[in-house]
């Protein structure tokens, strides 16, 4: 689970987002291709495709490009006075660190998508559930204007011997063609001290038709 993470940081490259800071305390991330956006707080880092680049090394390969970067737009951001890419997707996270996720669907992945798909689209939670290692705190399908539909979860899962707390918001398009994805985590301790301002993020994920 963990490596599935970690894979997911290794291609945020795309990023084409526009972070705005307002009076209001926070930076408004967007995707206007895609029509999606959501906010974080202002003191929270935002990570851009030079700053991926410098982390990635040159390590993506030209298929690895052609596969993961077309159609798809990603952006991280973490919570940490010492934020770092190593921090997303990490048990032990001290502070909040996730990931937004907008994704072009192929025809194979668009028949086969499911409820469960997104459920385990950023952890094998079901895996987790059967093993005794995870505990769902909540769990609610969606549909919103314009044939949005998918799930919202938070839960507690071990990784690595160590359990963190993740929520997760997940939608399709009405043509099933685009994924959308929003995953905040960290520590148990970090994400109970800090309920309040992942909520804020995770309620403020938005999707609109174009």
């Amino acid at each position: 689970m963990r490596r599935r993470i970690v894979g997911i940081a290794a291609v945020l490259v795309a990023l084409t987002a526009v972070a705005g800071c307002t009076d209001s305390g926070f930076n408004y991330v967007k995707s206007s291709e895609d029509r999606a956006y959501f906010k974080v707080p202002d003191r929270w880092t935002l990570f851009d495709e030079k700053e991926m680049l410098t982390a990635l090394g040159g390590e993506l390969t030209a298929a690895e490009r052609r596969t993961e970067l077309t159609d798809t737009w990603r952006v991280a951001f973490d919570a940490s006075p010492r934020p770092s890419l190593r921090h997303l997707g990490a048990p032990d996270a001290e502070h909040p660190v996730g990931l937004a996720v907008v994704r072009t669907l192929d025809f194979d992945a668009s028949d086969k998508v499911s409820l469960s798909t997104l459920r385990n689209y950023f952890f094998d939670v079901d895996q987790a559930l059967e093993a005794g290692t995870a505990d769902v705190l909540e769990y609610e399908e969606i549909q919103r204007e314009g044939g949005f539909r998918g799930s919202h979860m938070a839960a507690t899962i071990e990784v690595d011997g160590t359990r963190m707390t993740i929520d997760q918001t997940i939608l399709l398009d009405q043509a099933t063609r685009k994924l959308y994805g929003l995953l905040v985590s960290c520590s148990v301790g970090c994400f109970d001290e800090n309920r309040g301002k992942i909520r804020t993020v995770v309620d403020s994920w938005t999707v609109r038709e174009k």
